[in-house]
């Protein structure tokens, strides 16, 4: 991956303020990207992957909050602890294409179409091997607290949002607008 894959699509404009310095700042021109099913479709199906991300957020605060067992092992903790880093991306993701409108950048559309789908998986596949942990801990005969419930319920709902979310991301498309 190249850190600078979007540079092209930027140009340096510098200006003089008010003070006499010269300020320097960038204007995009690279290509625009719309939504292929319509923007309105569009910006509704992103607004739900984002009610969705929130109640993973709260599902991932109440797994937390409880002392359980399977905050304790270290292969169901580890997991879920690394079950942030997709979730908060997929927001960031979200809501910069919600405030980008109807016309995407080139990097927001490439988040939306790589970085999100990727992101979701990745949210299935973590709170997939916490549940199973939690199954080979119940197997083992660890010793269950009563925040394991809460535990195994609120990785099972993490679950169902990344599935949520990843059946979103084939309706929501862009293409580059011809010009």
């Amino acid at each position: 991956m190249s850190r600078n894959r979007y540079v092209g699509d930027y140009r340096l404009v510098e200006s003089i303020d008010g003070r006499g310095r010269i300020r320097t700042d960038y204007e995009y021109i690279g290509a625009i990207y719309t939504y292929t099913g319509g923007a309105k479709d569009a910006r509704r199906l992103l607004k739900r992957a984002l009610a969705a991300c929130a109640a993973g957020w709260l599902a991932y605060a109440g797994a937390l909050i409880p002392v359980s067992a399977a905050m304790r092992t270290l292969w169901v903790a580890l997991p879920f602890a690394f079950e942030a880093l997709p979730l908060g991306l997929t927001v960031a993701a979200l809501v910069r294409a919600l405030r980008a409108g109807d016309r995407l950048e080139h990097r927001h559309a490439d988040q939306l179409a790589n970085r999100c789908p990727a992101c979701s998986f990745l949210t299935v596949l973590l709170a997939g091997i916490a549940l199973a942990g939690e199954g080979v801990n119940l197997l083992r005969g660890v010793g269950m607290l009563p925040g394991d419930i809460a535990f195994g319920v609120c990785a099972a709902l993490l679950l169902a949002v990344g599935l949520h979310n990843h059946r979103l991301w084939k309706q929501v498309k862009c293409e580059k607008e011809d010009s």
